[in-house]
């Protein structure tokens, strides 16, 4: 059986703060297929600014693995909206598991 998996990396920094990003939260998520994930991508972050994530293989030559989403957002703090800017780092990987038991 095959599926899907994707692991989302999550993170955040305040509008006009040159720090870099803090990692808030890593997730996992599984579909049945590249077409479920794809519709969950559009559906999730519409029309977020999308860039392709790259990994090199063991030869040097970069392998598409994924998409780094970045986006804007505002949380209430204080009595006030403060804005951040989000970047979620989202690795695809497909696996096939096979039982054991059957020969």
């Amino acid at each position: 059986m095959k599926y899907v998996e994707a692991f989302i990396t999550k993170q955040v920094k305040p509008t006009g703060n040159q720090n870099n990003y803090y990692i808030y939260d890593k997730e996992t998520k599984q579909f049945k297929d590249m077409k479920e994930f794809k519709q969950w991508l559009k559906e999730e972050y519409r029309n977020s600014k999308r860039q392709t994530m790259y990994r090199d293989d063991k030869e040097g030559n970069a392998v598409k693995v994924g998409y780094v989403i970045g986006f804007k957002t505002k949380e209430y703090e204080d009595g006030k909206y403060k804005m951040y800017y989000e970047r979620h780092w989202i690795e695809i990987v497909e696996v096939e598991t096979h039982n054991p038991f059957i020969k």
